[in-house]
């Protein structure tokens, strides 16, 4: 496989609405599979699991996380390689609830990286992903800590705004498990700024912005606002990856503001 035509052909897709991204994916993957190229199978099923993940599809994108982390293995990859596998495999098992695996999983991506010097996107990631285990396992302290360290690496990282808004929205998260809504409606300004435009308004992180948003509108009482924002979360993440569990989870959840909003009016 031709790893720049793929990215290329894949960032197309990603830019044109209603695109069959998860499709091209599994076609490359198949052949990559097929011709026994490792690079080519290690980069298809990466960049699959992330949209299943993002869908919703968790069981499938888990066992293509263990497959890369095996083709890697195979193909001698460099630690920074691995890494970015275990990362990933970390936000699966970060979707399915198994927060204390997940953190194991960063921990582990972390030692292959070190301090953060040489990489400090790399060990941001870890620190802002790892903050949504720590959030699962009531660990807020060290959630707000990692958020920090994740603040201070990225202040290096020059064109590092869509993580600095995903910063902010873990930031956001962490606020209202500790019931502190005004504050978390204070963090969640800037992602939601940030969103409007990163990507032409469809950032794949752009639903979880919103949603987080009309987490705060519910807790407010503003049920109206809050099923709007659900609605738009819906709407970015079909027009980005298509009809998924995900996106009728947000619709349930709309529908439900909805009909809190109908009952006080």
């Amino acid at each position: 496989m031709d790893l720049s035509v793929f990215y290329t052909e894949l960032d197309r897709l990603y830019g044109e609405p209603g695109s069959d991204v998860a499709g091209f994916l599994r076609e490359a993957l198949r052949r990559a599979r097929l011709a026994g190229d490792g690079r080519g199978v290690a980069a298809a099923a990466n960049e699959l699991e992330s949209v299943l993940r993002l869908r919703g599809e968790l069981d499938e994108a888990e066992a293509l996380c263990e497959e890369v982390l095996r083709v890697l293995g195979r193909e001698g990859a460099g630690d920074d390689e691995r890494a970015r596998a275990l990362i990933n495999l970390g936000d699966v098992y970060v979707a399915q609830g198994r927060y204390a695996t997940a953190v194991d999983a960063f921990d582990r991506a972390e030692a292959l990286l070190g301090s953060g010097d040489a990489h400090p996107y790399e060990v941001s990631a870890i620190c802002n992903n790892r903050s949504s285990a720590y959030r699962g396992l009531g660990r807020f302290a060290d959630a707000r800590s990692d958020l920090r360290r994740a603040g201070r690496l990225l202040e290096r990282v020059p064109g590092s705004e869509g993580r600095r808004a995903t910063n902010a929205i873990n930031l956001a998260q962490v606020l209202l498990d500790e019931g502190r809504v005004e504050e978390a409606a204070e963090a969640i300004g800037p992602a939601l700024e940030a969103f409007r435009t990163l990507g032409g308004g469809r950032d794949v992180h752009r639903p979880h912005a919103l949603a987080t948003a009309a987490q705060i509108a519910y807790l407010r009482g503003d049920y109206a606002e809050a099923a709007r924002l659900y609605r738009e979360a819906a709407g970015v993440m079909r027009d980005k990856l298509g009809d998924a569990p995900n996106v009728g989870a947000l619709e349930a959840s709309a529908a439900r503001m909805e009909g809190l909003a109908a009952a006080g009016a």
